[in-house]
């Protein structure tokens, strides 16, 4: 049997026919639970194996290094072994294409950059910001710096670089805001090229500028990819969208997968019209819509249809449940918080009884303050869990710090990083000190790092300052040198752990058990390090690496443990039974969207909260709720009312048992809000 026969017996019609397509655009409607993980990695393998395309020639694109890594591990599987094949497909995100790009080329720009930049998370971002703020004497406590940030991003997302963001945005922001965050992301700009660093956002922003120059080098990358697939292409930005664009040119090879119905991330620039638009972007495209759904059982399925059938700007389509028949939709309404938990609780004791793993099970939220009270519950009941997508291991203190110093060591020019280390492990080094080595680089118009190396031109230093600054000095140079003589990555992060006394500093801050924990964390980074299996000179990949990792891809099977979660981090995740809590007006769908009349993407959210579930889902909603230091009259969710009556079984507090939904008095669904409720959630 050919290889390529084989991928196609275990697909059924959909999925072959958007295998098979071969040149020209595709889009792909895959429905949530449809299998568009196969579809993607299988047409890859029929590309190669039978129309016989240099893997090296394919391109694919996702959103999480996991669903790069998945797609990877089963085209190992699938593509035949007793060919050479080479190089393989290149998979990974936008923003780890872009920041191979930029090392490669970014020195083209001319802007100051080099290959070794640093690459600004969330945290460091809003750092940056704060930092160049201060820098221009604009109140932090007046401008909020995490504000100006997303504003600086958003931005970025549409391609508006600091030079042409005051004409761009005039008559979109306030006159006064405009002018202060021109001003900040000018400075911020130029701040990150001073500390050859750049943030998530630029890894799109340069890439596109870049590729839009007619350097023959940079044109020869571009022609290496003869096919491009993008995952999720609901969740594309418009920079995301160009960058698609060029790189499909010219024989617009380019297969999107999504699904419109799970376009739950506009809040963070994520346009839905990419997807819902593309026929208009390319008339020739062929659609192929997946609407098999092997993941969840009958009622939840006709439940997710019947709801987002609501939505006007949504492909027509409805998914098709290839799963028996379940148990309806078990919605309960409790009197409070309190009750509801109890709820939870006491479903999900007998749920284990019956021999579910608690790690089957989630619990869904609109906003993370609700989760307090369940957590309370959970925790007097003796049930284990766990926050997913809490605290990432990457942002842990412990580990940005020790991260901080390997970035240096890479990239001297990294402030930021600098800054973090410059006084930690305690070396003696205050805050005066920072300051006026500061002032003393901004004089002579060099980094900070640069003025270090050369303390005789920073008069206002004392001797005993001098001293131990060149004591620092002398640590991160030796590091440096033994990075590019080829020491051992792993060797040389034991090694500086060592030397800066970091466990030392640790056994001093915290007490004897939270010490511990870091320690261990930081031992699990060292681990990480040798895992990766770095060469003398990768060590600026790894941290890469770190990054670029999303909190999606620092999700994995928990154990038995419970699973608590937002409702949008519960994007391409399954469990065999869903909870979604507070399931009220002014909650889910959010109070904004009701203000804002915006009320399609709450309901795409209820939608992919609903297919998480493959058995069963339970619904709680509240008569009153205490939330942000408030109690507040409350009213079920109007989206209960486009759920079909009999997939639904009410049961209510106190007692009461089951009934029909509809006969129950509570269900005054949308019909006004209580007084207090234009300030909830405010």
């Amino acid at each position: 049997m050919n290889s390529e026969d084989y991928l196609l017996e275990e697909l059924n019609p959909e999925q072959s026919e958007a295998v098979q397509h071969f040149e020209g655009p595709l889009l792909v409607l895959s429905g949530a639970g449809s299998g568009k993980t196969r579809v993607i990695t299988y047409r890859v393998g029929y590309l190669i194996s039978h129309h016989g395309v240099a893997p090296d020639r394919i391109l694919g694109l996702t959103f999480t290094n996991k669903a790069a890594d998945e797609m990877k591990e089963r085209l190992t599987e699938i593509l035949p072994h007793d060919k050479p094949t080479g190089r393989g497909p290149w998979m990974g995100t936008f923003h780890s294409l872009g920041a191979n790009f930029l090392r490669e080329y970014v020195e083209v720009l001319d802007r100051g950059y080099n290959r070794y930049f640093t690459i600004y998370d969330q945290g460091d971002q809003k750092k940056a910001v704060k930092e160049t703020m201060k820098g221009l004497d604009i109140s932090t406590d007046e401008f909020n710096p995490g504000m100006i940030a997303s504003m600086i991003n958003e931005a970025k997302n549409e391609l508006i670089g600091p030079e042409e963001y005051r004409g761009e945005r005039s008559g979109k922001v306030d006159d006064y805001m405009l002018q202060i965050v021109d001003r900040v992301y000018r400075n911020y700009q130029e701040n990150l090229r001073e500390w050859n660093g750049m943030d998530f956002a630029d890894l799109l922003r340069l890439t596109v500028k870049l590729l839009e120059l007619e350097d023959p080098g940079i044109q020869s990358w571009k022609n290496r990819f003869e096919f491009l697939l993008v995952d999720e292409y609901q969740d594309t930005n418009h920079a995301q969208y160009v960058l698609a664009r060029e790189l499909a040119r010219p024989g617009d090879n380019l297969c999107v997968v999504g699904d419109d119905d799970q376009a739950i991330f506009g809040w963070r620039g994520a346009d839905v019209s990419n997807i819902l638009e593309f026929e208009e972007d390319y008339p020739d495209a062929v659609v192929i819509n997946l609407s098999k759904n092997y993941r969840s059982r009958r009622p939840i399925l006709r439940a997710a249809n019947s709801l987002i059938s609501n939505n006007r700007l949504r492909k027509s389509k409805e998914m098709e449940p290839l799963r028996d028949e379940g148990e309806s939709i078990m919605v309960y309404h409790a009197g409070d918080e309190t009750d509801e938990a109890e709820f939870l609780v006491e479903e999900i004791k007998h749920l284990k009884g019956e021999g579910v793993r608690l790690g089957e099970i989630a619990i869904l939220y609109r906003v993370n303050p609700l989760s307090r009270k369940i957590e309370e519950k959970l925790v007097k009941r003796g049930v284990p869990y766990e926050i997913v997508r809490g605290t990432r291991f990457y942002e842990r203190k412990e580990i940005k710090d020790v991260l901080a110093y390997l970035r240096v060591i890479t990239n001297p020019d990294d402030d930021l990083s600098l800054s973090r280390i410059f006084n930690y492990p305690r070396r003696g080094l205050g805050a005066k000190t920072e300051e006026r080595v500061r002032a003393c680089a901004d004089s002579e118009g060099v980094s900070t790092w640069e003025a270090l190396t050369d303390l005789e031109n920073c008069p206002e230093l004392t001797s005993r300052q001098v001293s131990s600054l060149e004591g620092f000095v002398d640590l991160i140079e030796g590091y440096i040198d033994r990075k590019e003589d080829g020491y051992d990555p792993v060797q040389l992060t034991r090694d500086l752990v060592m030397d800066i006394g970091f466990f030392e500093q640790l056994e001093s801050d915290y007490d004897v058990s939270s010490a511990e924990d870091r320690k261990n964390n930081v031992r699990e980074l060292v681990g990480q390090i040798q895992e990766a299996d770095l060469d003398e000179d990768s060590l600026e990949e790894f941290l890469e690496d770190v990054a670029l990792e999303s909190d999606v891809d620092d999700f994995e099977d928990r154990g038995d443990r419970v699973s608590l979660l937002t409702l949008h981090s519960a994007k391409g995740l399954e469990f065999k039974y869903v909870f979604i809590v507070a399931f009220e007006d002014g909650i889910l769908p959010h109070r904004r969207s009701v203000e804002e009349n915006s009320l399609e993407e709450e309901r795409r959210l209820c939608y992919v909260g609903l297919t998480r579930a493959k058995e069963r889902v339970f619904l709680s909603y509240t008569d009153n709720r205490f939330l942000y230091g408030q109690r507040f009259g409350n009213l079920p969710s109007r989206f209960l009312k486009e759920i079909p009556d009999e997939e639904l079984r009410e049961r209510s507090g106190g007692g009461r048992g089951y009934s029909s939904l509809r006969s129950s008095s509570a269900r005054k669904i949308g019909a006004g809000k209580k007084d207090n409720w234009k300030d909830f959630l405010a």
